[in-house]
């Protein structure tokens, strides 16, 4: 902005002065003539002190760090008067498309001349993704509240928002029907996984590269990978529904957050066990996406999955059934969905007869009411339409992940 602006109260300043001198040339007088010039050097006083209200200051960012959904960070701004006059308090005012009303302010304090300060910032990001930071507006004016004046600075940044991670008591990871056997009947494990030694066997799809046996390699000509007992080995599946039409009305607190918080929660704790971890969803841009292998080593790539994940045109039983083609023998699944109908029933039932341990966690949008000021959250209960068998564990906003997934009342088994 070029010229300082009135305000509310600076234009009905502004029209008195402009109303007194008019009357004070109508009606020549000394009275009018003092009256006209006082509210003219108040005018014009105001003007001016507001027009140089951010002269000689300048900002710079801080270290931009990264933050996590739904917890308090920092963006810090470095101020510094280069003048020799005192400055008044400004407004740095700045839109971050995080946060729920999109723009942030923040009262930067009164500067001695010369003088500095670092204004925190702290903000509580509700969005996650990627998040492209330009410029911030400096706001002041005169003492009087009379005019205004912004200046922009162009400040380019980029913050990064990573779901919410709930801390997660126990899970539940292991399969005890679970009944992978060689040709003699003996258990079967899975490469890269566990800790009791079993053998040696030709490698297979979803094997760790760290498992490779050279020396056997070498000798039988194709890639033999150590194999460990069964009873030693965890391998979870877990599956993310992201169909654009099953997501509730909030555009920040719905059903698809929260599924995308399960995942994140149930991901962190699997990067803390010895376990093989297998990740599906759906993207719009990327069809489906897949992760596979050491829960600890694949961490980073699902969480960028899911910081980045957004609602697709996907049916979760298209998606559940094309996982299903790569479960191991005898896994755990944990399946995320905001919908549940008669076909998706069929195949959570078709998982179990198979020998999988199906964990279901459903969210349903009614569960999910839109956020409107002044007015309680009301849910609308609903009953999900399945084929019988495997029970969902059904979602509100009013449970988060760590009590609903403690409601299994199964113990953590090491």
């Amino acid at each position: 902005m070029i010229a300082a602006m009135p305000t509310k109260s600076g234009i009905l300043l502004v029209f008195a002065s402009l109303a007194a001198v008019g009357s004070a040339i109508m009606n020549v007088g000394f009275a009018t003539a003092i009256i006209a010039s006082i509210l003219c050097a108040i005018t014009l006083s105001a003007f001016v002190l507001a027009q140089f209200s951010l002269h000689g200051i300048t900002i710079s960012r801080g270290r931009v760090r990264d933050a996590v959904c739904g917890e308090p960070f920092e963006l810090p701004l470095f101020v510094l008067n280069r003048t020799y006059l005192y400055r008044m308090p400004v407004v740095a005012s700045e839109k971050l498309p995080f946060c729920r009303e999109g723009i942030f302010s923040a009262v930067i304090p009164a500067l001695a001349p010369k003088g500095s300060c670092r204004a925190a910032r702290e903000i509580l990001p509700l969005k996650r993704g990627h998040f492209p930071l330009k410029t911030i507006r400096l706001v002041s004016g005169d003492p009087c509240g009379l005019f205004w004046k912004s200046r922009c600075f162009d400040l380019p940044a980029q913050v990064t928002v990573t779901p919410k991670i709930e801390p997660l008591e126990h899970l539940y990871l292991r399969n005890d029907r679970r009944a992978g056997s060689d040709q003699d009947g003996r258990p079967l494990g899975h490469a890269g996984s566990g800790m009791d030694f079993f053998g040696v066997r030709p490698y297979h799809p979803g094997d760790e590269m760290r498992a490779i046996h050279w020396k056997s390699s070498a000798a039988k000509g194709c890639i033999m990978v150590k194999e460990f007992e069964a009873t030693t080995v965890d391998r979870i599946m877990l599956i993310l529904d992201s169909n654009a039409g099953s997501i509730g009305y909030d555009d920040i607190e719905n059903n698809f957050e929260y599924l995308i918080t399960a995942a994140a929660s149930i991901t962190d704790f699997l990067s803390r066990k010895y376990c093989a971890l297998t990740f599906f969803t759906y993207s719009e841009d990327s069809g489906i996406l897949r992760e596979n292998g050491d829960a600890a080593g694949i961490r980073l790539k699902i969480m960028e999955i899911l910081t980045d994940l957004q609602p697709s045109k996907s049916r979760v039983e298209d998606l559940v059934a094309d996982a299903m083609e790569n479960f191991p023998d005898g896994a755990v699944v944990y399946v995320l969905t905001m919908s549940a109908s008669r076909e998706l029933g069929e195949l959570l039932n078709l998982m179990e007869m198979q020998g999988y341990s199906v964990r279901w966690i459903f969210a349903p949008k009614q569960h999910f009411p839109p956020c409107e000021p002044d007015e309680p959250r009301r849910m609308a209960a609903i009953q999900p339409e399945t084929a019988g068998g495997v029970k969902p564990l059904t979602a509100s906003f009013l449970v988060n992940t760590a009590q609903l997934l403690r409601d299994e009342n199964v113990p953590d088994e090491e």
